[in-house]
């Protein structure tokens, strides 16, 4: 075994893929903190203006309730699109005919 071989094949490289996990591991949690301020910020809006993006104020509540490793903004998105689909599925629900009621065909009756 040569020196380079021994440098492709021993600890360093493992070590620096453990030393870049640590960093993406640093820089995604650096980056839901981030959000996490972005997040609380709205906390500031009023009511007809979290509704004008989708957002109740209770969203944004629980969002910032969640565990710290848990970035805020991907909860709101989730609810905001839950909410979305909900209100385009009840006009539907709603301009959607009953169903016709029949009398079942029951021999005896006859």
């Amino acid at each position: 075994m040569t020196p380079s071989d021994f440098l492709l094949t021993g600890p360093l490289p493992r070590l620096s893929g453990a030393v870049a996990q640590a960093a993406r591991t640093v820089a995604g949690f650096a980056r839901t903190i981030a959000h996490r301020r972005r997040v609380q910020s709205l906390l500031e809006l009023d009511e007809r203006a979290l509704k004008d993006i989708g957002l109740l104020r209770n969203d944004v509540l629980g969002a910032l309730a969640q565990p710290l490793f848990t970035d805020p903004s991907t909860v709101l998105l989730i609810r905001s699109v839950e909410r979305r689909a909900r209100a385009r599925t009840s006009p539907m629900e709603a301009e959607r005919p009953d169903p016709v009621c029949r009398p079942r065909h029951d021999p005896a009756r006859l």
